[in-house]
């Protein structure tokens, strides 16, 4: 984790799971304190930086503007696809286990 440490808490910053607990794994691991706050600052700088650019470029977009309900409902179920798909592999794999 040592070596490649960095990356993930970097990265961990996009990901809603693993943002949890990059932290917890950094510890257990012991990254030193030091490399994993320069790397969390700068994974949660471009993960806002990346919101806002995308919120200032798109916000004046005229369907979004009029749809932004729709669209924050649809991103909240596009995030969830992954899970869902996750459950579903998992209770076929039992289901085909089971037979």
């Amino acid at each position: 984790y040592e070596r490649h440490g960095g990356k993930t808490v970097t990265l961990a910053r996009f990901l809603p799971i693993l943002r949890t607990f990059a932290p917890v794994v950094a510890g257990i691991a012991h990254m030193h304190y030091p490399r994993f706050l320069g790397f969390s600052v700068a994974g949660s700088l471009l993960w806002v930086g990346g919101l806002v650019t995308l919120g200032y470029f798109f916000g004046n977009v005229p369907f979004i503007k009029q749809n932004l309900s729709l669209m924050v409902v649809g991103i909240i179920i596009l995030s969830l696809v992954p899970m869902l798909l996750g459950l579903l592999r998992s209770r076929l794999g039992r289901a085909a286990k089971a037979h």
